[in-house]
């Protein structure tokens, strides 16, 4: 199973914390919405993106050095990521999280890759 293809079916756990994401229409489950969740320091910023890191600890069996327990840390990571890096914008969240985080925390033998045309995320 490829691995954006496994995080994504691992996110049906990430719901718990964070209901309200996980609950609302698909269009507010782009890159955007997060965007614009985390421009704004809601909680439940912090808490998809401590949710997509479990996953992809559970996916590597690594952290990489990621802070799982600072929500700020990992906010912030993202935020410089997606102001780079507008792409992400306008698929699911998960992808440009986990891209974020990637290339915040790259583990060893894991290197970040940006997808191409031909290997863009599915929604």
């Amino acid at each position: 199973m490829k691995r954006a293809t496994m995080i994504l079916a691992l996110m049906g756990a990430v719901a718990p914390h964070a209901p309200a994401l996980a609950q609302t229409k698909q269009s507010d489950m782009q890159g955007a919405a997060l965007l614009a969740s985390c421009r704004a320091a809601e909680q439940r910023c912090g808490a998809y993106l401590q949710g997509v890191l479990d996953m992809m600890i559970v996916a590597r069996k690594a952290e990489c050095g990621a802070p799982r327990d600072d929500r700020a840390a990992l906010r912030a990571a993202y935020l410089r990521w997606a102001e780079r890096d507008s792409y992400f914008q306008s698929v699911h969240m998960v992808a440009g999280a986990e891209q974020a985080l990637s290339s915040a925390w790259p583990c060893p033998g894991h290197a970040a890759e940006r997808p191409t045309a031909d290997r863009a995320p599915a929604h």
